[in-house]
């Protein structure tokens, strides 16, 4: 990556920054991520190549950049002050809004990008890598049994499968029906209600 992401941007910036991944939204919206090009993203942005690269080492750079902004859009970097057995919770609360919330433009994004796509792939990398970061080793309830890096891998996994059939396979059900299954999958947990939130 070019930049440091985490550090504040001008307004230009952050203009042509926008443009560019409003426009790789655009895209995946009609094609494969492994379809679309710099090119293209350039087209749809009506920025110059040289600007991309400016910004950017490549497409799969500026997919990182969107899901850095989804993160911070999401607010999943913000669980620091919640238990950690209810951190879990939390990220399935707000990714469950976020999605319902975009639930248009990303099943035209699914339409185009298998569930073996580089696309949804990269995603569920990034999810567990935010899922990892969420649960310190050294606090996990059940640390003494199963090796943190198990667990980690569970509750992402676990919040994927519920996500994906509720909204990938177009599962009616309410978010609490989604919840309750969550919480029954990951029993273990002796979950509370997301209504305390």
């Amino acid at each position: 990556m070019k930049r440091d992401w985490t550090k504040k941007t001008t307004r230009g910036a952050q203009r042509t920054l926008d443009a560019f991944t409003a426009a790789m939204l655009n895209a995946l919206t009609g094609k494969p991520f492994e379809q679309i090009t710099v090119n293209e993203l350039c087209e749809k942005s009506n920025y110059p190549r040289a600007t991309f690269y400016n910004y950017f080492d490549d497409k799969y750079d500026l997919l990182h950049y969107i899901w850095h902004c989804l993160n911070r859009q999401i607010r999943l970097e913000q669980y620091e002050e919640t238990e950690p057995e209810q951190r879990l919770f939390v990220l399935f609360d707000r990714a469950y809004d976020f999605i319902e919330a975009h639930q248009g433009t990303l099943n035209r994004i699914i339409k185009h990008n298998a569930k073996e796509s580089f696309l949804l792939f990269h995603f569920r990398v990034q999810l567990g890598d935010r899922v990892r970061e969420m649960f310190d080793p050294n606090i996990c309830r059940y640390r003494d049994q199963v090796p943190h890096e198990i667990i980690a891998d569970h509750y992402c996994n676990t919040v994927l499968l519920v996500l994906e059939w509720r909204f990938l396979h177009g599962n009616d059900g309410s978010k609490e029906d989604t919840l309750r299954y969550l919480e029954h999958l990951l029993g273990a947990l002796n979950a509370k209600s997301l209504h305390e939130f």
